[in-house]
């Protein structure tokens, strides 16, 4: 995959580094009993071991990292309600997205040594707030293994991208080439080569939130354990700041279970902080999931944006290139490929 295709895959994705915590989240996911409601490190450090005493049974950030190993190993299925919070650094405002978010594992029952998973997922979003203001207003994100789709229904439009070259297999939440570096289910060494790692209590880095998030926070992630990840120097990131939570679930001996993901808040390079929660979560549940869930059709009617893969191009940040995209009637579904003269959607307000 070329170095522009991951550079737009991130941008596209960026906002869901936290749904990805929930999508590469593995055998320790269980029903929660009731519904909740949804209201530098040094250059050379790669391990630090902070806490005198162990927090929820780890003592270091290797010991997570090699829990985490093996974390997505029967994961099949898994449904969330989920809530996102996207702080702006330079306009001061915030904004608040409440939704449901589908993953599905459709790999080989008995895939072969070193076979990329197949993994797809969908990210429903019901409402928008921004500070006072409560609307409603749906929002649909799509990724069946290659396409990538937005779907904007009140505009009947949407974006339809090509993410993988067709014929090949592309794993969304390999860090260092997928746009979520999550590390579940990824070899620790993987996950060091690229980032300095920290254990942290629950409650680390919390104390900046205004008092009412905060206080909300605090709370959701108690008994919890935290990772952060920093890029190491010379490293490419679109984060300068990763910082994770887990929970370990019980099995009905009492004895302690796998690890759950709870929360994920990234800092990027304009520093903007992404905060993602996730409520309600059930793993493998006996009801399949929908296949239309993770349609990636193009709906009648509807205006459409396809932008087949152009993985062989680098092109220069920022650039418009129209002959990217086609519109309907025009790209795989049909069998055209005429360019369009619509302006690239990435551009466009969302």
């Amino acid at each position: 995959m070329s170095k522009r295709v991951k550079i737009r895959l991130k941008q596209t994705l960026g906002f869901t580094l936290g749904c990805g915590l929930v999508l590469a989240c593995g055998n320790s996911l269980a029903d929660d009993p009731k519904p909740e409601t949804i209201t530098q490190t040094g250059p050379a450090t790669t391990i630090k071991i902070l806490p005198q005493e162990p927090i929820a049974g780890f003592s270091s950030a290797e010991q997570l990292l090699l829990a985490l190993e093996t974390a997505d190993e029967d994961l099949k299925t898994l449904s969330a309600d989920i809530k996102y919070v996207r702080d702006f650094a330079i306009a001061g405002d915030t904004q608040e997205r409440v939704g449901r978010l589908w993953f599905e594992d459709f790999s080989a029952a008995h895939p072969a040594k070193g076979t990329p998973r197949k993994r797809r997922f969908a990210i429903r979003f019901d409402t928008l707030q921004v500070g006072s203001k409560l609307e409603k207003k749906e929002q649909m994100y799509n990724f069946d293994g290659e396409w990538l789709v937005e779907r904007f229904p009140a505009e009947k439009r949407m974006v339809k991208r090509q993410v993988v070259r067709p014929g090949e297999s592309f794993d969304p939440l390999k860090i260092g080439e997928g746009p979520l570096p999550i590390p579940i289910g990824q070899k620790k060494d993987d996950i060091l080569a690229r980032y300095d790692a920290t254990l942290l209590p629950p409650d680390d880095g919390l104390d900046e939130l205004p008092i009412e998030r905060m206080t909300q926070t605090k709370s959701f992630v108690k008994n919890s354990v935290q990772l952060m990840l920093v890029p190491r120097p010379g490293v490419s990131d679109d984060f300068t700041e990763i910082r994770l939570w887990y929970m370990l679930s019980g099995d009905s001996s009492g004895k302690p279970g796998k690890l759950l993901p709870r929360m994920a808040c990234t800092v990027n390079r304009a520093g903007d902080t992404s905060t993602v929660q996730l409520l309600n979560v059930a793993k493998n549940a006996i009801s399949p999931i929908p296949a239309t869930v993770f349609d990636t059709k193009s709906p009648e009617g509807w205006d459409v944006t396809v932008m087949p893969f152009r993985g062989g191009l680098e092109e220069p940040e920022g650039s418009d290139r129209a002959t990217d995209a086609t519109r309907t009637g025009a790209g795989p579904e049909n069998g055209s490929n005429q360019p369009s003269t619509a302006p690239n959607p990435a551009s466009q307000p969302k």
